[in-house]
């Protein structure tokens, strides 16, 4: 069974330049650090020694909570696509529900910069655990949003 969480967000800039910034791993400890009750913020990401942010790349997702999450890059096309997934499920209560998370995030003109359309997909371990995972899903939709919004605000200073 699948769920899906997204958020939008319009960003200041070009669309090379708001791809730029958005993917780059410095901004996610930037402006994704907040942690929302159980869903940790991220502290850092690193791309794999050897590697760079290009498809088939490995990055490692350090957490606040000391987690950390493996992801391997599907897709990176600037100006308008990045896609990731996971290579493990993230550490408890997630991976006891969750057997994979795919982020895609894909960048379009809008009048005043670039639109942001980020996506999550998460595949459920069993159809069981989908009372949880619709409540956990609510509180993962309102991070997106805000980590967005927190990428709005830095790119407006």
């Amino acid at each position: 069974m699948k769920l899906s969480a997204k958020a939008s967000q319009i960003l200041p800039g070009s669309r090379p330049e708001v791809f730029e910034f958005a993917t780059s791993n410095a901004t996610y400890e930037r402006t994704l650090d907040r942690s929302l009750g159980p869903i940790p913020g991220i502290e850092r990401a690193e791309m794999h020694i050897g590697h760079r942010l290009e498809a088939g790349a490995l990055r490692t997702v350090f957490m606040k909570d000391g987690a950390q999450l493996e992801e391997t890059i599907l897709a990176h096309e600037p100006p308008s696509l990045h896609q990731y997934r996971w290579t493990e499920a993230p550490s408890p209560p997630a991976s006891w529900m969750l057997r994979s998370g795919t982020g895609t995030w894909r960048f379009s003109p809008a009048e005043s910069g670039t639109r942001i359309d980020w996506t999550y997909e998460f595949e459920l371990k069993s159809p069981l655990f989908y009372p949880l995972a619709a409540v956990m899903l609510a509180l993962f939709r309102r991070w997106m949003a805000l980590g967005l919004e927190s990428m709005r605000a830095a790119r407006e200073r």
